[in-house]
């Protein structure tokens, strides 16, 4: 028969494991309120948008997103250039894609290359690439379309 001091330690035992649990869910609630994203203001003319953290970009490759509905790509160079240019050649609107050997753009629908910076280097393309103002704030990079 088990003695009545054994039903006090289980019970102990049992609220401290509830107590265990809620200190760790406070303490976890508190460290994840500093892993927030930075809040970037409503899109505007000239706004920034979050892009990407600067560690999912290695240096001489790049990533592709969406800003405003239209395909963007992030590219960081070699030399930790970092530009964003349009995922649309100003000629036919045909897609680009970063060659990381060369380190250029190139149209896919007319063979149009264009530099890092999204520059005309060869091709049909009447004009560069656009590309966004880019700025990195914590790590963080954020890209904004129209002029600095």
């Amino acid at each position: 028969m088990p003695s009545s001091t054994s039903h006090i330690y289980r019970g102990a035992d049992y609220l401290l494991g509830i107590l265990t649990l809620l200190l760790g869910g406070l303490l976890l609630f508190w460290a994840a309120s500093f892993l927030q994203p930075v809040q970037v203001p409503p899109a505007s003319p000239g706004s920034y948008h979050y892009i990407a953290h600067l560690e999912d970009i290695a240096p001489g490759t790049s990533i592709s997103f969406d800003l405003e509905g239209r395909p963007w790509l992030l590219v960081r160079t070699r030399d930790d250039d970092i530009t964003a240019v349009s995922g649309y050649c100003t000629y036919r609107e045909s897609r680009v894609r970063w060659d990381s050997a060369n380190e250029i753009f190139w149209c896919q629908g007319h063979g149009s290359t264009f530099g890092h910076r999204g520059h005309l280097i060869n091709g049909l393309a009447p004009s560069p690439l656009e590309t966004l103002r880019i700025r990195i704030v914590d790590n963080r990079i954020y890209g904004a379309r129209g002029r600095s």
